[in-house]
């Protein structure tokens, strides 16, 4: 069905005494043990988020092969506003119980992997700019929650008439400012800043908006060239940290 940045999965059908079945058999390469993606908190994720119907069905597991078999789920077609949003909250208001996010880690282990793999240090965000540093920490100083960070569309699916999140790789305890700037770089047709309000509410802040999308930038620099990806378009890592500092 599809080869992700970490995983493959396999769509699996076959009748039986009760009538048709389909399963999606999702299996990890290479790719996600050298990106740092934790098999064992994803599934611990998705059982909390399984349980208030947030995620699909896992049905078998094997955690030696990191290998899981979940229910087979239909893309969403059209998803509105309130939909996602309402998805986001209901996965923030889950039980923090997940590791947190170090963001700070991420992006000097994304640099070290973009390295190995034959880029240049001039063409990566380096970890010591004190821009990033400072925009950590203010992310930090937030209250945080169970977040997903990767709900782009190919991430969403529907059961019934709800929408659900698949691909839980990325689950952490982290700051809810940071997954909303996640979230609106996966859906560039939304408002931004109405989106941002429908899942904050009181807790929204236009600053912390700003300081997490120019950092989710800079971090997704250095993980897509980790990823053995490139980037099309003017953004240099230079011009990146330039607009996160103009943001602090």
């Amino acid at each position: 069905m599809n080869q992700g940045s970490g995983h493959t999965t396999m769509l699996v059908s076959a009748d039986s005494d009760t009538g048709h079945d389909s399963f999606v058999l999702r299996y990890r390469t290479h790719q996600s043990t050298s990106l740092g993606l934790s098999f064992k908190q994803e599934v611990a994720c998705m059982g909390l988020a399984q349980a208030q119907g947030l995620a699909p069905e896992i049905v078998w597991l094997d955690e030696e092969c990191q290998s899981m078999v979940i229910e087979f789920l239909q893309e969403p077609g059209s998803i509105s506003q309130v939909e996602l949003a309402n998805l986001t909250k209901s996965i923030h208001r889950l039980p923090p119980e997940m590791p947190t996010l170090n963001l700070q880690h991420q992006i000097e282990h994304y640099w070290q992997i973009a390295y190995e793999r034959g880029n240049s240090a001039s063409n990566l965000v380096s970890p010591c700019e004190p821009a990033l540093g400072a925009a950590i920490k203010a992310l930090e100083a937030e209250l945080p929650v169970t977040c997903h960070n990767d709900l782009t569309p190919p991430n969403i699916r529907r059961r019934n008439r709800d929408i659900v999140a698949i691909d839980w790789e990325y689950a952490a305890t982290g700051s809810p400012h940071f997954e909303v700037a996640t979230l609106c770089a996966g859906w560039p047709s939304m408002n931004t800043q109405s989106l941002a309000l429908a899942i904050l509410g009181d807790r929204f802040s236009k600053p912390l908006l700003h300081i997490a999308t120019h950092l989710y930038a800079a971090l997704n620099w250095n993980w897509h060239l980790a990823a053995g990806e490139t980037f099309e378009g003017e953004q240099s890592p230079k011009t990146l940290i330039q607009r996160l500092a103009a943001n602090l």
